[in-house]
């Protein structure tokens, strides 16, 4: 498989091979904030649909779209997450469905205008971004959507940390920044950016080293809240937010 890849993608699948090799497939479903909230809900009613979970990791969304009756195929360029997608279904007692490919998501396979729903959680900044999206829109049925959950890197302390942090990522990723938005914008003129977690970036931080402190958590769910109603009053305000939820018909 690797001599059809691009130098990105060999680097990135290589990452996460190494990465997840001795992991379990067991991982948190999910979020409890209000992006990962939000997230859920514009994904909606899945019950008989066609879905392409687009970078399905170790299989955590796949497994509870099929569980809601959705007819589910996940992608993932690592061999390894693919394994552990597998492990994942089997513990959850599911068989035919979900489906697992080893696929890069800059080249799906899979016939034009084949799915209803395309979701994807933190992988878009993984691609090449400009092929990923005529991928997305090539699969995607008239009248169907995607919705993307993302990290952003527009806000100063987001970059300083992650110049402090460089192990937690692949070299070759990149958060959504203005450039790729409106890379976005012009292959989806109709997307919808919805921005979640300004305030709660330290927060983050925080949760980064004690991830179970009820404290910590009740304290962001809190800044959540204020999040709302900063957003709302100033919506410029989300270029400096640390996630975005993208909302692509």
């Amino acid at each position: 498989m690797t001599e059809h890849l691009s130098e990105r993608q060999k680097a990135e699948k290589t990452y996460h091979d190494d990465r997840y090799r001795n992991k379990s497939a067991d991982a948190p479903i999910g979020g409890i904030d209000a992006a990962y909230g939000f997230y859920w809900r514009i994904i909606g009613g899945v019950k008989g649909l066609k879905i392409l979970d687009y970078g399905c990791g170790n299989g955590w969304l796949s497994v509870q779209l099929a569980k809601a009756g959705a007819d589910v195929c996940g992608i993932d360029i690592s061999g390894e997450l693919i394994k552990k997608a597998n492990d994942l279904k089997a513990k959850h007692g599911l068989s035919s469905n979900p489906i697992f490919h080893e696929m890069p998501a800059e080249n799906l396979t899979f016939p034009d205008a084949y799915f209803d729903v395309i979701a994807g959680s933190a992988v878009l900044h993984h691609t090449e971004l400009d092929a990923a999206l005529k991928n997305i829109a090539r699969v995607l049925k008239p009248g169907g959507r995607a919705v993307f959950i993302e990290p952003m890197n527009q806000n100063i302390l987001l970059k300083i940390w992650r110049a402090l942090t460089p192990r937690r990522r692949s070299k070759t990723e990149r958060a959504l920044g203005a450039t790729e938005l409106r890379l976005i914008k012009g292959a989806f003129p109709n997307v919808r950016f919805h921005f979640f977690d300004f305030s709660t970036i330290a927060a983050h931080g925080l949760l980064a080293v004690a991830p179970k402190n009820k404290i910590l958590l009740s304290f962001k769910r809190l800044l959540d809240r204020a999040d709302t109603v900063i957003l709302k009053a100033a919506p410029w305000l989300g270029k400096y937010c640390a996630v975005v939820v993208l909302e692509l018909r």
